[in-house]
């Protein structure tokens, strides 16, 4: 490469083209950058005269170079990937930053983008100039849906072997050969991605009640409501017979004590423990929600913890919410901690979860891996909000009432704390009671009374109770 660029685009030969429109983009909006696809005599040189090496995977194989200069970046701490198929980046690169651009929707192909910016300022900070985005996104946006699908098992076998060539240019040229050997010890070849990996599977027969997709989407209390004494004696047969999500099922079932399983929580903890073992992604879920559920269960934190993860990886949803939920808790995590919860969440959004998507927002609007900006979190919020997931009703209210993010409009505002507040969501009845105190005094006075008399609610009853003495009325609790 001739001329030193902070940001170098790295791709395939046969992905030139993608890697000149992601080189204009990043241009366009104010860095120094410059697409290189194909193979160049001074790797060493090239990768330290950058800020960022910035890795462009499709779902063919890398090139041998490609590979090569993504290890020497990723041991530098320079690399950051970028997908145009999702799930296209070779598993020894998983620690780096990724985000995936293989989006058919304008917005979402805009947040991702912009996330993608975020994660290079780490490396080569720079005054993005914003007016110049928009042209710059739709030219990006054409050039990156142009890739070519390919079967996975496919491009698993070309990672493979144009990794194990990286390596042999690198070994070949004296560059990193220790590190690499622990890389690839940490990130075996050929190990799927979360969302390539393939769980333990059971096509299910009639007899059990509930199915695993079911099982994903309810509360395991209402999961556990679909196993009738009939169910049981088909799961507890399977289950002996080992069969990995009737193990799930006659976890939960003992955890519950369904009907024809007896409270057990040790019970609960064998099954889990044997369904964990064929590596059941329910079994693996269900094994931290009895480690939180019923404390004197025989299954520790680490263990608990540890089979969260790895559910998640699997592609849960309701772990991976939970799991990003236990790493970065209050948008106060290490960066490492809250990038890793902002994939994950931005996975189980993009599944349809309305929680995930609840939470996927709160990130983007809190966590300081992400763009900390309520209009990208805008539109996941409306999404869980429509399936009327009561804390998104609540905080897309708040920015219509505030105007964060969007336009201020009271009325909208109104709406959703209405709708949430018929939910018995004690927040947004607070925040409807004050809304509506100036033009339907007795709304808020009911609103205010029952929030009063909420024994659960006891900063919310106290405020409640409060703003009564203040109209001159009192709660009368039964």
């Amino acid at each position: 490469m001739e001329t030193k660029a902070d940001i170098v685009i790295v791709a395939a030969e046969t992905d030139a083209l993608r890697a000149g429109a992601v080189s204009e983009a990043l241009m366009a909006i104010g860095w120094n950058a410059a697409a290189q696809a194909g193979p160049v005599v001074e790797v060493s040189k090239t990768v330290d005269e950058a800020k960022c090496v910035l890795a462009l995977w499709s779902s063919r194989a890398p090139a041998a170079w490609l590979a090569a200069q993504a290890m020497l970046a990723l041991d530098r701490k320079k690399l950051v990937c970028a997908e145009v198929v999702g799930g296209a980046t070779p598993p020894p690169f998983d620690s780096a930053p990724r985000v995936n651009l293989d989006a058919r929707d304008r917005l979402v192909f805009k947040q991702r983008f912009e996330a993608l910016v975020a994660e290079i300022k780490k490396l080569a900070p720079a005054e993005a100039k914003d007016e110049a985005m928009p042209a710059a996104l739709s030219k990006a946006r054409i050039a990156l849906r142009q890739a070519a699908p390919e079967r996975a098992s496919e491009r698993r076998w070309g990672q493979l072997i144009g990794v194990i060539a990286a390596m042999a240019i690198l070994f070949g040229i004296g560059v990193a050969a220790s590190r690499l050997v622990s890389a690839m010890k940490a990130a075996p070849l050929l190990a799927p991605h979360a969302a390539e990996a393939t769980p333990t599977r059971l096509v299910l027969q009639p007899g059990y009640g509930i199915t695993e997709a079911e099982l994903e989407t309810l509360p395991w209390r209402d999961a556990a409501a679909r196993i009738g004494a009939p169910e049981a004696a088909r799961i507890k047969t399977d289950a002996a017979n080992g069969v990995a999500f009737a193990q799930a099922l006659a976890c939960l079932g003992h955890m519950s004590g369904a009907p024809g399983f007896l409270p057990s929580p040790t019970a609960a903890s064998s099954f889990c423990d044997q369904g964990s073992a064929q590596n059941d992604r329910a079994a693996l879920y269900l094994s931290w929600t009895l480690h939180k559920t019923m404390s004197n269960a025989p299954i520790s934190e680490s263990v608990a913890r540890d089979r969260l993860a790895q559910a998640a990886r699997l592609g849960l949803t309701p772990a991976q919410i939970d799991y990003a939920l236990d790493l970065a808790p209050d948008g106060h995590a290490g960066l490492a901690q809250e990038m890793e919860a902002g994939r994950m969440l931005q996975a189980a959004a993009e599944s349809g979860d309305p929680r995930g998507q609840y939470y996927y927002a709160r990130w983007l609007r809190d966590s300081p891996a992400g763009p900390r900006d309520p209009a990208a979190a805008t539109p996941f919020l409306e999404h869980a909000a429509a399936a009327g997931q009561p804390e998104a009703l609540h905080l897309l209210a708040t920015f219509y009432r505030d105007g964060v993010g969007v336009g201020r409009d009271l009325g909208k505002a109104r709406d959703l704390y209405g709708r949430a507040a018929a939910e018995a969501y004690a927040p947004s009845m607070f925040n409807l009671a004050d809304l509506v105190r100036g033009d339907d005094p007795g709304r808020a006075a009911q609103l205010y009374g029952q929030l009063a008399c909420m024994r659960d609610e006891h900063v919310i009853s106290a405020m409640a109770q409060r703003r009564l003495r203040a109209i001159g009325q009192a709660a009368r609790c039964p």
